[in-house]
Protein backbone atom coordinates (compact mmCIF):
# COMPACT_ATOMS: atom_id res chain seq x y z
CA UNK A 1 0.00 0.00 0.00
CA UNK A 2 1.19 3.81 -0.72
CA UNK A 3 2.07 4.46 2.94
CA UNK A 4 1.42 8.60 1.45
CA UNK A 5 -2.07 7.27 0.52
CA UNK A 6 -5.02 8.35 3.09
CA UNK A 7 -8.52 7.60 3.82
CA UNK A 8 -9.43 11.79 3.73
CA UNK A 9 -7.60 12.13 0.30
CA UNK A 10 -9.48 8.84 -0.78
CA UNK A 11 -13.10 10.55 0.50
CA UNK A 12 -12.08 13.73 -0.77
CA UNK A 13 -11.89 12.53 -5.18
CA UNK A 14 -14.74 10.18 -4.18
CA UNK A 15 -17.65 12.96 -3.40
CA UNK A 16 -16.41 14.43 -6.54
CA UNK A 17 -17.39 11.07 -8.49
CA UNK A 18 -19.93 10.21 -6.56
CA UNK A 19 -21.46 13.82 -7.11
CA UNK A 20 -20.26 13.88 -10.95
CA UNK A 21 -21.48 10.33 -11.91
CA UNK A 22 -23.52 9.00 -8.97
CA UNK A 23 -23.31 6.23 -7.35
CA UNK A 24 -23.87 3.67 -9.34
CA UNK A 25 -22.08 5.19 -11.95
CA UNK A 26 -18.55 5.22 -9.65
CA UNK A 27 -17.18 2.16 -9.75
CA UNK A 28 -13.92 1.06 -7.02
CA UNK A 29 -11.65 1.08 -10.18
CA UNK A 30 -12.62 4.14 -10.82
CA UNK A 31 -11.87 6.17 -7.53
CA UNK A 32 -8.55 3.98 -7.23
CA UNK A 33 -7.27 5.42 -10.66
CA UNK A 34 -8.14 9.05 -9.45
CA UNK A 35 -6.40 8.54 -6.39
CA UNK A 36 -3.43 6.99 -8.26
CA UNK A 37 -3.46 3.79 -6.38
CA UNK A 38 -4.51 0.29 -6.75
CA UNK A 39 -8.00 -1.02 -5.74
CA UNK A 40 -7.26 -2.79 -3.18
CA UNK A 41 -4.93 -0.05 -1.40
CA UNK A 42 -8.42 1.81 -1.43
CA UNK A 43 -10.52 -1.09 -0.35
CA UNK A 44 -8.31 -1.38 2.58
CA UNK A 45 -8.62 1.85 3.64
CA UNK A 46 -11.99 2.26 2.85
CA UNK A 47 -13.56 -0.80 3.21
CA UNK A 48 -15.17 -0.57 -0.26
CA UNK A 49 -17.34 1.12 -2.19
CA UNK A 50 -21.02 0.96 -0.62
CA UNK A 51 -18.97 1.71 2.83
CA UNK A 52 -17.06 4.87 1.01
CA UNK A 53 -20.30 5.99 0.01
CA UNK A 54 -21.57 6.57 3.33
CA UNK A 55 -18.81 7.50 4.91
CA UNK A 56 -19.20 10.54 1.98
CA UNK A 57 -22.71 11.20 3.07
CA UNK A 58 -21.91 10.91 6.63
CA UNK A 59 -19.39 13.75 6.80
CA UNK A 60 -21.70 15.76 4.14
CA UNK A 61 -24.57 15.22 7.30
CA UNK A 62 -22.54 16.04 9.55
CA UNK A 63 -21.39 19.71 8.13
CA UNK A 64 -24.91 20.27 7.50
CA UNK A 65 -25.81 19.52 10.78
CA UNK A 66 -23.58 21.76 12.40
CA UNK A 67 -24.45 24.86 10.51
CA UNK A 68 -28.53 23.53 10.80
CA UNK A 69 -27.69 23.36 15.15
CA UNK A 70 -26.01 26.86 14.80
CA UNK A 71 -28.87 28.39 13.25
CA UNK A 72 -31.45 26.99 15.88
CA UNK A 73 -29.50 27.70 18.51
CA UNK A 74 -28.59 31.49 17.67
CA UNK A 75 -32.36 31.95 16.73
CA UNK A 76 -34.09 34.29 19.47
CA UNK A 77 -37.46 33.33 18.48
CA UNK A 78 -38.90 30.41 16.57
CA UNK A 79 -39.72 32.94 13.63
CA UNK A 80 -36.38 33.81 13.44
CA UNK A 81 -35.08 30.04 13.63
CA UNK A 82 -37.29 29.23 10.63
CA UNK A 83 -35.77 31.74 8.71
CA UNK A 84 -32.05 31.59 10.11
CA UNK A 85 -32.67 27.27 8.97
CA UNK A 86 -33.11 28.43 5.50
CA UNK A 87 -30.67 30.64 5.17
CA UNK A 88 -27.97 27.80 6.60
CA UNK A 89 -29.51 24.95 3.54
CA UNK A 90 -29.25 27.42 1.35
CA UNK A 91 -25.56 28.86 1.99
CA UNK A 92 -24.32 25.05 2.62
CA UNK A 93 -24.84 23.90 -0.81
CA UNK A 94 -24.46 27.34 -2.12
CA UNK A 95 -21.12 27.48 -1.30
CA UNK A 96 -20.09 23.43 -2.07
CA UNK A 97 -22.76 22.61 -5.56
CA UNK A 98 -21.34 19.57 -5.79
CA UNK A 99 -22.71 18.27 -2.23
CA UNK A 100 -26.03 18.67 -3.54
CA UNK A 101 -25.70 16.66 -6.48
CA UNK A 102 -25.22 13.84 -4.74
CA UNK A 103 -28.63 14.28 -3.58
CA UNK A 104 -29.88 14.81 -7.04
CA UNK A 105 -28.28 11.63 -8.10
CA UNK A 106 -30.30 9.75 -4.84
CA UNK A 107 -33.34 11.31 -6.42
CA UNK A 108 -33.57 9.83 -9.44
CA UNK A 109 -32.72 6.15 -7.91
CA UNK A 110 -29.36 6.26 -7.39
CA UNK A 111 -27.49 3.92 -5.15
CA UNK A 112 -31.64 2.36 -4.52
CA UNK A 113 -30.14 -0.64 -2.84
CA UNK A 114 -29.04 1.62 -0.19
CA UNK A 115 -32.79 1.99 1.09
CA UNK A 116 -32.29 3.72 4.17
CA UNK A 117 -29.88 7.70 3.13
CA UNK A 118 -32.62 9.67 4.18
CA UNK A 119 -33.00 8.03 7.20
CA UNK A 120 -29.96 8.20 8.18
CA UNK A 121 -28.62 11.82 6.70
CA UNK A 122 -32.19 13.61 6.26
CA UNK A 123 -35.01 13.10 8.22
CA UNK A 124 -32.77 14.12 11.63
CA UNK A 125 -32.27 17.44 10.38
CA UNK A 126 -35.52 17.58 9.27
CA UNK A 127 -36.79 16.53 12.84
CA UNK A 128 -34.18 18.88 14.15
CA UNK A 129 -35.46 21.87 12.18
CA UNK A 130 -39.72 21.26 12.96
CA UNK A 131 -39.09 20.74 16.74
CA UNK A 132 -37.67 24.32 16.50
CA UNK A 133 -40.47 25.72 14.26
CA UNK A 134 -43.35 23.42 14.75
CA UNK A 135 -45.24 26.04 17.04
CA UNK A 136 -45.13 29.10 14.49
CA UNK A 137 -46.19 26.68 11.64
CA UNK A 138 -49.82 26.72 10.78
CA UNK A 139 -51.77 23.35 11.98
CA UNK A 140 -52.76 22.55 8.59
CA UNK A 141 -49.62 22.18 7.23
CA UNK A 142 -47.46 21.34 10.02
CA UNK A 143 -43.79 21.70 10.25
CA UNK A 144 -42.39 18.72 8.17
CA UNK A 145 -44.73 20.17 5.30
CA UNK A 146 -43.90 23.30 5.90
CA UNK A 147 -39.66 22.71 5.82
CA UNK A 148 -40.16 20.34 2.66
CA UNK A 149 -41.94 23.38 0.88
CA UNK A 150 -39.01 25.67 1.96
CA UNK A 151 -36.35 22.85 0.85
CA UNK A 152 -37.81 22.59 -2.71
CA UNK A 153 -37.63 26.18 -3.62
CA UNK A 154 -34.04 26.10 -2.05
CA UNK A 155 -33.51 23.35 -4.33
CA UNK A 156 -35.34 24.30 -6.95
CA UNK A 157 -33.53 27.52 -7.54
CA UNK A 158 -30.09 25.90 -6.91
CA UNK A 159 -31.03 23.47 -9.85
CA UNK A 160 -31.91 25.87 -12.28
CA UNK A 161 -31.41 29.48 -11.05
CA UNK A 162 -33.47 32.45 -12.28
CA UNK A 163 -34.31 33.97 -15.51
CA UNK A 164 -32.21 36.62 -16.31
CA UNK A 165 -34.30 40.01 -17.06
CA UNK A 166 -32.92 40.02 -20.55
CA UNK A 167 -31.73 36.56 -21.76
CA UNK A 168 -30.29 32.97 -20.41
CA UNK A 169 -30.66 31.82 -16.40
CA UNK A 170 -28.38 33.34 -13.36
CA UNK A 171 -27.20 30.63 -11.42
CA UNK A 172 -26.55 30.79 -7.46
CA UNK A 173 -23.03 31.48 -8.53
CA UNK A 174 -24.12 34.95 -9.25
CA UNK A 175 -24.15 37.19 -6.30
CA UNK A 176 -27.37 39.00 -7.44
CA UNK A 177 -29.43 35.78 -8.21
CA UNK A 178 -28.75 34.56 -5.07
CA UNK A 179 -29.28 37.70 -3.42
CA UNK A 180 -32.96 38.12 -5.20
CA UNK A 181 -33.49 34.61 -4.70
CA UNK A 182 -32.97 34.80 -0.36
CA UNK A 183 -35.11 37.97 -0.73
CA UNK A 184 -38.07 36.00 -2.33
CA UNK A 185 -37.50 32.65 -0.13
CA UNK A 186 -38.13 35.00 3.18
CA UNK A 187 -40.66 36.46 1.85
CA UNK A 188 -42.04 33.23 1.12
CA UNK A 189 -41.15 31.86 4.48
CA UNK A 190 -43.50 34.84 6.11
CA UNK A 191 -46.39 33.92 4.14
CA UNK A 192 -46.38 30.34 5.35
CA UNK A 193 -46.09 31.12 8.99
CA UNK A 194 -48.53 31.22 11.41
CA UNK A 195 -49.39 34.85 11.79
CA UNK A 196 -47.14 35.98 15.34
CA UNK A 197 -48.89 36.90 18.45
CA UNK A 198 -46.30 40.63 18.94
CA UNK A 199 -47.54 42.29 15.67
CA UNK A 200 -44.12 43.44 16.07
CA UNK A 201 -42.69 40.55 14.21
CA UNK A 202 -44.75 40.74 11.45
CA UNK A 203 -43.15 39.90 8.49
CA UNK A 204 -39.65 39.61 9.50
CA UNK A 205 -39.29 42.48 11.74
CA UNK A 206 -37.78 40.76 15.09
CA UNK A 207 -35.28 38.68 13.55
CA UNK A 208 -31.67 39.55 11.42
CA UNK A 209 -31.01 37.55 8.38
CA UNK A 210 -28.03 35.69 8.53
CA UNK A 211 -25.24 37.60 6.01
CA UNK A 212 -25.15 35.76 2.44
CA UNK A 213 -21.50 34.11 1.65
Amino acid sequence: MDQALTKDQIVEVATRLFAGLGYDMTSLELIADAVGAPRSSVEELTGGKRELYLTVMERVFEAKRVEIQAAVDGAASEYEAAHRIADAYLDFYARDPQLLALWRHRWVSDAAELTDIEDRFMRPLLRLAARKVRNVVPEDLGPHAFLGAVLWNINGFLGTGLLAPERGMKGSEDREALKQFRAVLHIVIDRLLAPPPDSAQASGAAWTRVPST
